[in-house]
């Protein structure tokens, strides 16, 4: 048998990992790793030369800190993701149940049918171009969920650099996590209106405090007596329901803390919400406001179905329109008459300022428009006029 020779890979004045000649005629190298413990290249290498080089490479990257140990990495992307979802901590707290559900559908439906099978270390950025090419072309489910879906797998390979599982985070396509949402519809306010006189009384209450407070459908879910002060004009949000598919229904504070605010109620909805107390919430100051004719908590779904896409069709509402919508509706109208960044912000409970500028920029569009007509208009009447000279 050959007997293996090994050569010291010598840097400066010191000796650091080696090289020897394998009975195959191909040459291992072998390093001390962070911790002292000699590890073996995860390849053979052809000529001694090769090794050489290599190893000054892993040295260089153990002295700057990007060193990878090429052992670790190797658990699939899907097993790393599942892990991710459930140890996640934003803001030192779990992901809400709805946020993790949510998740694991993206990864489910959009992530893992592609990548999951894919370990870590070899997850790279042509393979995620290839997949957000796909996601995002023609026979995609869209924009908006390509989008999620990327910003959603850049923050787990994010977290799996943290981990030094991964040198570097192979999610780098410029705007992908970007939202280009098509514009939602805007009801005119004989619409919403019309959509409030197409409900039954029971529901009356509930549309025009969606639309007039911009409320979301999980905290009008959740809203109890003692969170309306009908007599100060009030609305306090302190809680929103979260319903998870398989899971029972539970109720907690709102997912952030601009979420939890106190928005003034237009006097003019004032009675129909006293009436609506009176005749169908439940008692006591724990009772909720809103709930179905068998006194039961709203569910979303069955409301969508049985309550919102009739009277939405019979209001003459335009195709798609969600309750969500009525939010923006209100954001507008609050937009229209004078309402700063700060105050849409604190309405809509949002801690980040871009719907609001959202809303306000759409009414800007909006006012130029208008003065554009105006312009038009009285161009017209000097037109016509001249031409009666």
């Amino acid at each position: 048998m050959p007997v293996e020779k090994k050569q010291e890979v010598v840097m400066g004045r010191r000796a650091w990992g080696t090289v020897r000649r394998l009975t195959s005629g191909r040459y291992q190298a072998r390093y001390p790793d962070g911790s002292g413990k000699q590890v073996s290249a995860p390849h053979t290498f052809a000529t001694k030369a090769d090794g050489n080089r290599w190893l000054a490479k892993v040295q260089t990257e153990l002295d700057s800190g990007r060193w990878i140990d090429p052992k670790v990495g190797q658990e699939t992307l899907e097993v790393y993701a599942e892990r991710w979802v459930d140890t996640r901590l934003v803001r030192g707290q779990p992901l809400a149940p709805r946020t993790a559900e949510l998740y694991r559908a993206q990864l489910r439906n959009h992530v893992v049918p592609a990548l999951g099978s894919t370990p870590l270390r070899q997850l790279d950025a042509s393979a995620v171009r290839a997949w957000y090419g796909k996601l995002s072309g023609p026979d995609g489910p869209g924009q908006v969920t390509a989008a999620k879906c990327y910003r959603l797998l850049r923050a787990i390979c994010t977290t799996a650099v943290d981990d030094n599982l991964i040198a570097r985070n192979p999610c780098s396509i410029r705007g992908a996590g970007q939202e280009r949402s098509s514009e939602r519809p805007m009801f005119t306010l004989a619409q919403v209106q019309a959509l409030v006189d197409a409900v039954e009384d029971r529901w009356r209450a509930l549309i025009l405090l969606a639309a007039w407070t911009g409320l979301r459908i999980g905290e009008l879910s959740a809203l109890r007596r003692e969170h309306l002060d009908l007599t100060a004009g009030a609305v306090s949000v302190r809680s929103s329901v979260v319903d998870v598919i398989g899971q029972e229904r539970s109720y907690g504070p709102p997912k952030s803390t601009a979420g939890r605010r106190t928005v003034a109620i237009p006097p003019h909805i004032i009675d129909d919400l006293e009436h609506h107390l009176a005749t169908y919430s439940q008692p006591g100051a724990q009772g909720l406001v809103f709930v179905g004719p068998k006194g039961g908590p709203i569910r979303r779904n069955n409301f969508s179905a049985r309550v919102w896409a009739p009277a939405a069709e019979a209001a003459g509402l335009p195709p798609g329109s969600h309750l969500h919508d009525l939010r923006g509706w209100g954001a507008t109208v609050a937009a229209r008459h004078g309402a700063t960044t700060r105050e849409l912000m604190h309405r809509l409970g949002h801690a980040s300022p871009a719907a609001a500028l959202r809303y306000q920029r759409a009414e800007q569009e909006r006012d130029a428009a208008l003065a554009a007509a105006m312009s038009a208009a009285l161009r017209q009447s000097t037109d016509s006029t001249s031409s009666d000279q």
